[in-house]
């Protein structure tokens, strides 16, 4: 049979905790960054699909009341964005489109993330859409 080998305890610190303890760093430093922008983005999706499922009952309207009404939930909406969230994107474009059955909102912004001590910039750019169905539902069958 082959030798017998004795292995020794592992060193304190070796390359395998070396780099587990960089990647705690780095997501750590990514949650304090990174993480605030993106949970803004999931607050521009809620208030997109919100405005969306708004055109229902402005679709139904007669011009030009229709148009003012659909205006107003753009409006509403990009107020809203601004209010709840921290996007100060002066170029903010909040869209809708309304086809046939369906209500798409969409909003198009950049956020800006300043890193501590180097004070370099890093700038997102997000495009956030939402449908909704705007079908018109027949009770009477």
């Amino acid at each position: 049979m082959g030798q017998q080998v004795e292995y020794g305890q592992p060193r304190r610190f070796n390359s395998v905790t070396v780099t587990l303890i960089l990647l705690a760093l780095g997501a750590g430093y990514w949650m304090w960054r990174f993480f605030p922008v993106y949970f803004d983005g999931w607050t521009v999706d809620h208030i997109l699909k919100e405005s969306a499922s708004e055109v229902y009952r402005a679709n139904r309207l007669s011009e030009p009341e229709r148009t003012e009404t659909l205006t107003a939930i753009v409006q509403k909406s990009k107020k809203k964005i601004r209010e709840q969230t921290a996007v100060i994107d002066p170029e903010l474009v909040v869209n809708l489109e309304v086809l046939e059955n369906d209500a798409a909102m969409s909003a198009e912004y950049s956020m800006v993330v300043t890193h501590p001590v180097t004070s370099k910039t890093t700038t997102l750019h997000f495009f956030r859409k939402e449908h909704a169905d705007i079908k018109r539902v027949d009770w009477d069958k």
